[in-house]
């Protein structure tokens, strides 16, 4: 990344944290509820989901890889409880066999799960583009530089496991320059030491997301007390 590209994210980041204070200063106007005006809250919430989505798109073309080319053929997608798959569809130099594999996500790249050889395919597809051209999914590093240095906004930015509910959902935050990691009905926080582990989570759960704080169900007090002594969760 550039250093322009560097100092506009960090714009971007400190516009977000405003915004954060904006919302809890409107918060607390009594006459909030009394202006005859669009629910500014509203208008403030739409305008910070627009500065996260253009944040990750940033990491996101930052770190997308071209796709094989030479007529090959990519479906892409996300099942509900486990990382993105692609299914690649690769000519052989004739054109009579095809190679075909399977890859899931890792959080840091696509691993093979199977590759074989077909015949005869054929392929039927819309006479005009309907669908977004495949993209990698942001990695593991890009979504931890996103959370890491956010613990001291008012809302902190986190990464959440597994949003679609299918099991018990997962929190990672950054709290100087530490990651703890939490399941919702935990009774506490761990330290995530190696971040490998986090591929772990992505296998199980699938991949994670940036979300504030304030989307979870947890709160700071869920991840400040030492894991030692925090019997009450």
């Amino acid at each position: 990344m550039t250093d322009a590209q560097e100092h506009a994210l960090a714009v971007l980041r400190d516009i977000d944290a405003c915004f954060h204070r904006l919302f809890e200063a409107v918060d607390n106007a009594d006459e909030t509820a009394a202006t005859p005006v669009a629910d500014p809250i509203t208008i403030l919430r739409r305008v910070r989901s627009q500065i996260d989505a253009a944040l990750l798109d940033q990491h996101r073309r930052t770190d997308d890889k071209p796709l094989p080319d030479g007529g090959s053929c990519v479906l892409q997608w996300t099942p509900s409880d486990t990382p993105p798959r692609r299914l690649v569809l690769e000519p052989d130099g004739d054109g009579d066999k095809w190679t075909r594999r399977e890859l899931e996500w890792t959080g840091a790249g696509w691993r093979t799960c199977r590759r074989d050889t077909i015949r005869d395919v054929a392929i039927s597809a819309p006479a005009e583009p309907r669908y977004p051209d495949p993209v990698d999914p942001p990695i593991l590093d890009t979504l931890l530089a996103l959370i890491r240095g956010t613990w001291t906004n008012p809302d902190p930015d986190v990464l959440v496991f597994d949003t679609l509910g299918m099991t018990e959902q997962g929190v990672l935050v950054a709290v100087d320059g530490e990651l703890r990691y939490r399941d919702a009905g935990s009774p506490q926080w761990y330290t995530v030491t190696n971040e490998a582990e986090l591929s772990h989570h992505l296998q199980q759960k699938g991949q994670p997301v940036v979300q504030s704080l304030s989307e979870t169900s947890l709160t700071r007090q869920h991840f400040t007390p030492s894991p030692l002594t925090d019997d009450e969760g």
